[in-house]
């Protein structure tokens, strides 16, 4: 896991010096070793955290030639396999030549050959044609930014490309707006108009001053015809080889055990592959806590298990950190324990496996069911209105009669079936409504809701594009490189999660249960008291937090001081209004007035 920066078409003079600043903020993404190297067109800058081939895959790695050089952040699960399918002269055990190995076979078409997840730039040189991709879910980070100049600036966070100098940092109101309404800023963009995110399953090239992006990989159809109990034999095979394919490295692996059934399930078969395998996990001593579960589920596995509560750090001087961490305004509550519980495994080891992805593939957030049932009665609605529709049409035959009534009913149709699954979707993940934003004089636009076999697929699938890239993978990944620590996610394997999104969603939720397929795959491995239970979620206790008697100067200075420069950004009846609630939305003010005052921005 590492930290990847670079330009394209600079003719500055100091340009190592530049390349050299955006390499130096990312230290803490790689800290055992960094390099350069320098081309007519381009300059790559890499940091190293070392996890394969410790002793030959130091980075920028340039191809056999020479005239092709790779900067990578990330991992290629089942490389050595890859390795033997290439007819390329390898010099090194690492998973980073693979890649060059499959740009020299395949040239950008390679990504359909590329598992793992992975942000990379490419220069070739013959061709001065920066090639850059990332891998489908969203697991590694990649920005971009031209500058007034024309130079072409890239790195894995944000805080590299303003060390550049080379980028204004222009606050954008349209991702403020996405934040307010969801606490983290939309897939695609930044919190500065002018730095741009590659999305998820995206590849960008950048050649003679044009940039051109393209999407490499889409989500595949559901397999209306699988039953569950193929579902299940594939399901065993497939996560039991992803877990085994991401405990490989030349370093210790350990797992983060939450209590949750995600994590459970990969602790019970990493202990089986690795004995005595390492868990982590974290609990709340002010409110609900899984952490009976995860020591419970510990015991049966035989881990060399840890334990961390919140009330072994001051959370306010955590805060002021998280503005550092993330970059932007970021206001998952969980970003904190996350933060923490990775401090602590960093001290020990420097991979560690985690449970994201499952709940959106296979179904386990609770409001899957709500759009499930709203999207039962828009069929029977449909249904019924369909009977009316045939009757007119009847009536219209024999009479002429109504033919706007018939307008009407057939606009009506298409509303309901296309819109009201998706508008009960985001109204059960707006936190400060978009009436509320709107009267800030904001202006929001959400992703659109996906295409999908039924209105809980379709659910499932907006989450994966925008909730897990936007918010989770963005939260475990600053999180856990702040503290030099690679996270790998099982669940995204790539083979297993496309599986996944074949199941038809009524072999993963009903009005009864969730993750039914998990559940009948995996439920023998777990501790009884796991068996029927539900989604808790890892979100902090912001309200007892927010309440507490350290936070108090916190909330004066951000909140209320009429100096800060929250006031200047948004109507004071607006922070005055939610400052006061102590909920989620008071957390969200916060978390953006620390980042306000801590980074660059213009408005």
């Amino acid at each position: 896991m590492c930290g990847i920066a670079g330009i394209v078409g600079s003719h500055s003079a100091d340009i190592e010096q530049v390349l050299s600043n955006m390499v130096n903020s990312l230290q803490h993404r790689g800290p055992d070793a960094s390099g350069t190297d320098f081309f007519t067109g381009a300059a790559l800058g890499h940091a190293r955290l070392s996890i394969v081939d410790l002793n030959s895959g130091a980075q920028p790695m340039r191809d056999v030639s020479g005239r092709r050089c790779i900067i990578f952040n990330g991992e290629i699960y089942g490389f050595k396999e890859i390795k033997g399918r290439l007819a390329y002269p390898f010099r090194t055990v690492s998973d980073t030549e693979v890649i060059l190995g499959l740009y020299e076979k395949y040239g950008i078409e390679m990504l359909k050959h590329l598992p793992g997840m992975f942000a990379f730039a490419l220069w070739d040189e013959e061709k001065q044609m920066l090639f850059a991709a990332r891998d489908r879910f969203g697991e590694k980070p990649l920005y971009y930014a031209q500058s007034d100049s024309r130079e072409f600036v890239f790195a894995s966070e944000i805080k590299a490309i303003l060390a550049s100098g080379l980028i204004r940092p222009k606050l954008s109101r349209k991702a403020l707006a996405h934040y307010l309404n969801r606490l983290y800023v939309p897939v695609g963009h930044s919190i500065y108009e002018s730095i741009r995110q590659l999305p998820p399953a995206h590849a960008l090239t950048y050649k003679n001053g044009e940039l051109s992006t393209w999407r490499y990989w889409d989500m595949p159809r559901v397999n209306e015809r699988i039953s569950l109990g193929d579902a299940v034999e594939e399901f065993q095979r497939l996560f039991t080889n992803a877990v085994k394919k991401q405990l490989v490295a030349d370093v210790e692996v350990g797992a983060f055990l939450s209590g949750g059934l995600d994590s459970s399930t990969i602790v019970s078969i990493a202990s089986e592959l690795h004995p005595g395998i390492r868990t982590f996990s974290f609990g709340f001593t002010d409110g609900p806590s899984e952490i009976r579960y995860a020591r419970e589920v510990a015991k049966k596995c035989s881990t060399q298990h840890t334990e961390l509560y919140d009330s072994q750090n001051k959370i306010v001087d955590i805060i002021e950190k998280m503005a550092d961490v993330y970059d932007e305004p970021f206001a998952d509550s969980s970003a904190i324990p996350t933060f923490m519980i990775s401090q602590l495994a960093g001290r020990h080891l420097k991979v560690v496996l985690t449970g994201d992805g499952g709940d959106e593939l296979l179904g386990g957030y609770p409001w899957y069911k709500y759009v499930r049932f709203h999207g039962q009665l828009e069929n029977r609605s449909a249904l019924r209105n369909s009977m009316l529709y045939v009757i007119l049409r009847l009536i219209r035959r024999f009479n002429g009669w109504d033919r706007d009534l018939h307008k009407k009913l057939e606009t009506f149709n298409r509303f309901r079936a296309k819109q009201k699954a998706g508008d009960t979707h985001r109204r059960l993940r707006d936190f400060l409504a978009p009436e509320a934003i709107q009267e800030a004089g904001l202006e929001l636009e959400l992703a659109s809701f996906q295409k999908g076999a039924d209105a809980a697929d379709s659910a499932m699938r907006t989450d994966i594009t925008d909730y897990l890239a936007g918010d989770i993978l963005v939260k475990t990944d600053r999180a856990s490189m702040a503290n030099s620590l690679e996270l790998r996610t099982p669940f995204l394997d790539v083979d297993f999660a496309e599986f996944c999104l074949t199941i038809p969603s009524r072999l993963k939720i009903n009005s009864r249960s969730d993750k039914i397929l998990m559940r009948e795959s995996v439920a023998h491995r777990w501790p009884k008291s796991l068996i029927k239970r539900g989604k808790q979620g890892f979100a902090a206790p912001v309200t007892q937090w927010l309440s507490r008697p350290d936070f108090c100067p916190v909330k004066e200075t951000y909140l209320n001081s009429p100096n800060c420069k929250l006031h200047t950004l948004l109507s004071p009846g607006l922070t005055q209004k939610y400052a006061m609630a102590s909920d989620d939305r008071t957390w969200a003010l916060l978390m953006l007035s620390v980042w306000l005052e801590r980074n660059p921005w213009e408005s």
